[in-house]
């Protein structure tokens, strides 16, 4: 069967692209085994066993004004059953009622009001004519050890507990190796990883995540070249299109290598019933 890849998009079609190639790497969670997937009208559910909120998620929120709270309530209740110490609920262009992050907030959840823009990139239009480390070297994580190398990384770059980058581990290994539908990234200096990015394809683009580097080595260009990484391998599988959403500390790296705002934010909201640090 032939992949279904973007090839002349609307900008409404790329906007949406940016939260719809999201949303499909939450259904692809339905690989780590015991994984349960709720989608109906008003919201989405996924809850995963690894410990990390990425992986337990509210998503596609369409709720009337009306009925908000006790939707709130209902969400807090599924993953209190649960036994979900964290879950992020995550918001989009399309997300109502409009006060919802308002809402959220007052009722414990932590995150950036104004969320974080969505961007885009025509993969033909990639800047490759920025410097990066000719010392780094970047390997796809597909064994234990580069697993594990890509989790110490991530661990240090976004400074959150352990338990948070192994996720990523757990996740992969028991959906398989051969059949998690990311690609993680892991880059090393003298040997030592400091380095990662996420490689995620689905609904017709190539989405980049998880791109993160260790206070140490930063200012030296391997970010651009971590995120150079994954779009090269889209552009080989044939990918026309690449989307993420920016946190502060990368937009300018992804301005450089030609990325480009559109109309859509994307909003990351956590829950915590314990008193681990955000992952």
């Amino acid at each position: 069967m032939n992949k279904y890849i973007l090839t002349n998009p609307s900008e409404a079609e790329l906007a949406s692209a940016v939260q719809e190639n999201l949303f499909a790497s939450f259904r692809a969670m339905q690989v780590i085994p015991g994984c349960e997937l709720v989608e109906n009208t008003s919201l989405n559910l996924h809850d995963a066993f690894p410990s990390n909120p990425m992986f337990k998620g509210v998503w596609k929120t369409r709720f009337s004004p009306e009925e908000t709270e006790a939707k709130i309530d209902e969400v807090l209740n599924w993953f209190e059953q649960r036994g979900a110490p964290s879950f992020f609920w995550w918001t989009d262009s399309q997300t109502q009622p409009l006060d919802l992050v308002e809402r959220l907030m007052r009722r414990g959840f932590d995150g950036n009001l104004e969320g974080d823009p969505g961007m885009v990139m025509n993969l033909n239009d990639l800047n490759e004519d920025l410097p990066t480390p000719s010392k780094l070297n970047i390997v796809q994580a597909t064994e234990p050890k580069s697993l594990e190398d890509w989790r110490d990384a991530f661990v240090e770059a976004f400074e959150m507990p352990v338990s948070g980058g192994q996720a990523w581990v757990d996740a992969t290994m028991s959906a398989g190796l051969e059949n998690a539908p990311w690609h993680m990234y892991v880059g090393y200096l003298d040997r030592k990883p400091v380095s990662t990015s996420i490689l995620f394809p689905g609904t017709g683009v190539a989405g980049v995540y998880g791109v993160g580097t260790i206070p140490e080595a930063r200012n030296q260009g391997i970010g651009t070249a971590m995120t150079l990484k994954p779009l090269r391998e889209a552009r080989e599988q044939g990918y026309h299109f690449a989307v993420l959403f920016s946190f502060r500390l990368g937009y300018p790296v992804y301005k450089r290598l030609g990325f480009r705002e559109v109309a859509c934010k994307i909003g990351i909201y956590i829950m915590e019933r314990d008193q681990e640090k955000p992952v």
